[in-house]
């Protein structure tokens, strides 16, 4: 079928085949069988995916296995390994492989051949570079992200354009110029560094710069630690499971309240010093001195009020991370009242699919509150807690007094139909019976089929015709029946399928219990009260993973026995619509106007107190902000600095472009650090709203320049290296990128399965590594060493303590070690020096170069001389 355009030309039909040359694939492969040279000439042109046909793939990698092992090529050779893989026949046979040489003209011509095949593969990635280019673009006018389809066909043009290109060899007689030229240069310049300066005379004066094709790997144990105790609880899509049993792969639940994934996970950590972190809700977490948190403090809640004014801009402190020891420092302010400092904004509500469920969240709420724990009755006085239960499908029968059953609707009664003998019309009992009942069921024999024996509509078996067989009506016949099989009947509680449903579905279950024993206090909060223990637990957790802040309290009560002996009441604050019922609903709404509430969107913590080292842990997940829900609370918690120097001394002082490809901070984390850096204000004074008049005039000086500075910052959750690859292309054509920085590696994601995470740091080490011979620029990456220096004596790091992968030792042109010894004894007589161990130099001598680290400054710098 062809097109018309508007000026009556055909356009050609979409019947034409790729771009190929069949008779060049032929000659290609039948050069490589007469002659080895001719392998050596076409491996440097071409891989297996640029034939066209499947056969010839499999023959060319057939040849290359030979070749690559060191055994002849030929066609016995490669038959019998086609024979041996059990691929001889899908390629034609043994007589297919004396036609691809009788095909070949000469094998000298081999490489040129080569080329014609390797031009058609470029063309036929462009034909469905551009298909799937046009499919994005009918997704984008569906409703796609824009910015998402721009990038996608992006890096599907890229992918064609990325061939492997390899310099030929060339005679030492044209390297001798410029090479001479290069000494020249350095000579001239008196021996100062001719590549990228790091900011740092003793490491320039070592390594002259960083220089383009170089991989610098840059490592140490992670200077923050991020660690939970072992059983404390992480909130996961379908329960619950703690920092111990979490691995990567596993899904957590960020703050944002949407499953996220866990894409790096630390050893257990022992001997650290450890922390108890008490919440105003009564949770208590358990974190190591240095684990993150998004805290708000006294500082960033006022100026977000009073929105105050300085340097002519609207200023508004920021919440920011601070670790376990920075908020035991600052616990309290320092005014007259000591009031709490910090407080942690509650999760927003989990965001989950909505779930199947055998009862409807309303009537199991309402049950679960004033409902007989042995069948499907409640008691209420309430007419319209009986009607909500009835918008659910339910009958409710009333049983006397304020009782109530719960049954599922009847079944559809059955039509009238005629009778098969005299046609009188009646309304039958049954679907089997076909008779009036007038002396006409003996005479309905003669003259129609017999009637099938009934069944159950559920299961096949038989029954009586009036209803489900025995078996489905015990299982899912009655409501009785659904709580049974739900677990609840004489143990009411709340199931996790119901805490893990949607937030429709969630909010009706709440609204349930809340309809039956919630009530509104003078004050405007709401509280629900009962004494089950695991119910009490259970309806905690509903209302947290609504968004809201919940506390509870105990009581001593006159109960039956010593479990049905204390009362737990939940209290939480809310402006949204929780009740079901009219005249609570109104309630809450007058009391909430007519006082003034405690502040409900966040929970302060109350204290920090030291304990015993206990083992921790930490994890890292693929949100943009690094958070994840820690404890039955869910409370949000958080998931290197030498890199940044290296792009500092790049980019702002020796205005050359760089980028930073950061895995692990957000990239207003990464700017905080550098104004910290630059204008020398202490990063904890940034965070907590404590900056001086004299720190707010030097950033002020500083921002001028460092906003100049050509350094692009990408904090992309779960890069790829794809990704990486196509965005430092694109900077180095718009900009002429001069350094990348990937921070860090162990974070990094192939997007795909691979055998072992040691096999793809491998292969991400190898990628950097093209990466910087490619776009000729430096690549720093930032890796973890595993616990090697904790177990020796001087805690000094080695080579070997690299994490996951002994290739990046073998791939890395420089790698550098940090060490601070005060890291490991606070009493250091060399406290406030770190060392950069140059454990591994391919361009000349290895030493350990001291420096001075300023981490309050967030920055390394060089010792002071003299």
């Amino acid at each position: 079928m062809a097109l018309v355009d508007d000026r009556g030309m055909a356009e050609p039909g979409f019947e034409r085949q790729p771009p190929q040359d069949l008779a060049a694939e032929q000659s290609v492969l039948g050069g490589m069988l007469l002659s080895k040279d001719a392998i050596a000439d076409v491996v440097e042109v071409l891989a297996p995916n640029d034939f066209y046909r499947p056969a010839h793939q499999a023959v060319y990698d057939c040849i290359l296995d030979l070749y690559g092992r060191g055994e002849p090529a030929d066609p016995i050779t490669v038959s019998a390994e086609l024979e041996r893989r059990g691929e001889l026949l899908r390629v034609g046979g043994a007589p297919y492989l004396h036609t691809l040489i009788a095909t070949v003209p000469t094998a000298a011509n081999a490489s040129y051949y080569a080329e014609i095949v390797a031009e058609k593969a470029v063309l036929r990635r462009l034909v469905e570079a551009g298909t799937r280019i046009v499919q994005l673009g009918y997704n984008g006018a569906e409703g796609a992200d824009v910015d998402e389809v721009v990038d996608r066909a992006q890096a599907a043009i890229y992918e064609v354009t990325e061939r492997r290109t390899t310099e030929d060899y060339v005679v030492l007689e044209e390297l001798l110029q410029p090479t001479m030229d290069e000494i020249d240069a350095i000579a001239s310049r008196g021996g100062s560094s001719l590549g990228i300066p790091t900011g740092f005379a003793d490491l320039d004066e070592l390594t002259n710069g960083l220089h383009p094709g170089q991989m610098i790997i840059v490592a140490a144990r992670p200077g923050v630690g991020k660690a939970l105790a072992l059983d404390t609880p992480l909130a996961t899509p379908t329960g619950w499971t703690t920092m111990g049993e979490v691995a990567v792969g596993d899904r957590l639940i960020g703050a944002d309240g949407r499953p996220t994934t866990v894409v790096a996970a630390t050893d257990v950590m022992h001997g650290r010093p450890c922390y108890e972190v008490e919440f105003s809700d009564g949770s208590v977490l358990v974190a190591d001195a240095e684990h993150q948190w998004l805290t708000e403090t006294r500082a960033s809640r006022r100026s977000a009020q009073e929105a105050t004014t300085r340097f002519g801009r609207r200023h508004v402190v920021p919440g920011g991370i601070r670790t376990t020891a920075e908020i035991a420092a600052t616990l309290r302010c320092g005014t007259a009242d000591r009031r709490l400092n910090h407080s942690v904004a509650n999760a927003r509500a989990l965001d989950l699919p909505e779930a199947a469920l055998p009862v409807g969240p309303y009537t199991l709420g309402a049950w679960l509150g004033d409902g007989h724990s042995a069948g499907a009755r409640l008691t209420t006085a309430d007419p319209e807690i009986v009607w909500n239960i009835e918008a659910e499908g339910y009958e409710v029968v009333p049983q006397g007094g304020l009782l109530y059953g719960i049954r599922l609707p009847a079944a559809g009664a059955v039509g009238v139909r005629e009778c098969v003998v005299c046609g009188t019309a009646f309304t039958p009992k049954t679907s089997q019976v076909k008779t009036c009942g007038r002396s006409c069921g003996g005479r309905s024999r003669f003259i129609s089929d017999p009637v099938p024996a009934p069944t159950c509509p559920d299961c096949g078996a038989p029954t009586s015709g009036l209803r489900r067989c025995q078996g489905c009506h015990h299982d899912h016949g009655t409501v009785q029946a659904l709580l049974r099989g739900l677990g609840v009947l004489g143990d009411k509680h709340i199931p996790a399928a119901y805490l893990r449903a949607s937030i429709a579905q969630r909010r009706a279950l709440l609204a349930g219990l809340l309809d039956t024993d919630g009530t509104v206090t003078a004050g405007g909060s709401v509280q629900f009260s009962v004494t089950n223990a695991r119910l009490a637990e259970n309806v905690r957790e509903l209302v947290v993973s609504l968004g809201y802040r919940c506390s509870v309290s105990t009581k001593r009560v006159r109960g039956r026995s010593e479990e049905t002996s204390t009362a737990y009441t939940l209290t939480f604050g809310t402006e949204d619509d929780v009740f079901g019922l009219e005249r609570k609903r109104l309630l809450l709404k007058e009391r909430r106007r007519a006082r003034d509430t405690v502040r409900t969107r966040s929970r302060f913590i109350v204290d920090v107190r030291p304990i015993a080292s206990v083992p921790v842990r930490c994890v890292e997940v693929d949100n943009h902000d690094h958070l994840y829900l820690a404890g039955r609370s869910m409370i949000p918690t958080h998931n290197s600095t030498l890199g940044l120097d290296f792009a500092r001394s790049c980019s702002v002082k020796h205005g050359l472009t760089s980028a930073i490809f950061s895995l692990e901070m957000s990239r207003t984390e990464i700017v905080m650090r550098m104004l910290s850096a630059e204008a020398r204000i202490r990063l904890g004074d940034m965070r907590g709203g404590r900056m001086s008049d004299d720190d707010w005039t030097r950033l002020a000086r500083r921002m001028s320049e460092i906003s100049e500075a050509p350094l692009f910052v990408d904090d992309s959750p779960n890069l790829t290296m794809m990704e990486i690859r196509a965005k430092a292309r694109r900077l180095k054509q718009r900009h002429d990128l001069r350094l990348v920085v990937v921070d860090y590696l162990q974070l990094m994601s192939s997007g795909k399965r691979s055998e072992s995470r040691q096999q793809e740091v491998s292969e991400f080490s190898r990628n950097l590594k093209l990466i910087a011979k490619e776009l000729e620029v430096p690549v720093i990456a930032i890796s973890q060493l595993n616990r090697g220096p904790e177990q020796r004596t001087d805690k000094r790091p080695q080579l070997s303590d690299l994490r996951e992968s002994g290739s990046l030792e073998q791939d890395a042109d420089m790698v550098i070690l940090i060490n601070r010894p005060d890291a490991w004894e606070r009493d250091d007589p060399r406290a406030g020096e770190a060392d950069l161990i140059i454990a591994k130099h391919r361009a000349g001598p290895t030493a350990t170069i001291t420096v001075a680290h300023q981490l309050h400054y967030s920055r390394f710098a060089d010792l002071a001389q003299g």
